[in-house]
Order: structure tokens, then C-alpha cells, then sequence
């Protein structure tokens, strides 16, 4: 039966999905700002430079524990066709990558953000939906 409470939980599902994807918006576009900021400096820097100092180096990006962890949890989802439960996910990014998922959930809700492909269908099952 379909009633106003029902309703509500939709309209507050879809409010959810409407922030999430807004936010990943805003989070692409951040990052291009920053990356021509980036590129902006270097040929800035490269300008100013004189030829008796050079250059100086680009730092190498550090690859973040959270990276890592979030790349094997993609891989082990992209792997796998069908849905995959949290458990075997969790087990899989922790042996892959040697570090500790305290809570599933709020691990995978942070790919979600990040990662619109991964859906969760059910209680504990996720799936990565290629476009």
C-alpha cells in the first residue's frame, strides 16, 4: 500500500541521490580549477626560472592509503559481474593493500560518493554498473 510515508522515503532517497551527484560535480570541477592552477604555476615558474638554477621538480604524488584502499575495492568489483557482498570486499581490500576497513558500510558509502558506477542493491551486496 502506498501511502505518504512511503513517499516521503522516496523523495528523501532521491534528495540523496540529487546531493550525491551535485557534490561530484563540484568535486570535478574543483579538480580542474586546481589542475590549471597546476599547470598555470609550473609555466609560471618555467618563465621565471633562470638558467643558472633551472627548474625546480614536481613533487611525485603520494598515492593516499584511502586511494589505495578505494582502487581495490573498484578492482574487485569491476572483476566480478554479479553482485559482491561487503564482507568479501572488505577481506579482499585488506589483503590487497594490508590495511584495516573499520566499518564496510561507511567505507563503501565513501566509494559511492566518489564512484557513481557502485551501487548498493541489498543489504550488503554492491555492484559496479558500467555506463
Amino acid at each position: 500500500m502506498f501511502n505518504e510515508r512511503a513517499a516521503l522515503k522516496i523523495r528523501l532517497e532521491q534528495m540523496e541521490d540529487s546531493e550525491i551527484r551535485i557534490l561530484q560535480e563540484f568535486r570535478n570541477e574543483r579538480e580542474k580549477i586546481l589542475q590549471r592552477l597546476r599547470e598555470l604555476d609550473q609555466s609560471e615558474a618555467s618563465e621565471n626560472a633562470s638558467p643558472e638554477t633551472g627548474a625546480q621538480q614536481p613533487k611525485p604524488t603520494n598515492t593516499g592509503k584511502s586511494k589505495k584502499m578505494h582502487a581495490a575495492a573498484i578492482e574487485v568489483l569491476k572483476k566480478k559481474l554479479e553482485p559482491v557482498k561487503g564482507t568479501d570486499i572488505q577481506s579482499y581490500v585488506e589483503e590487497a593493500t594490508g590495511f584495516r576497513i573499520a566499518n564496510i558500510t561507511t567505507f563503501m558509502k565513501t566509494i559511492q560518493r566518489h564512484f557513481p558506477q557502485v551501487r548498493k542493491l541489498d543489504r550488503g551486496l554492491y555492484i559496479y554498473e558500467k555506463e
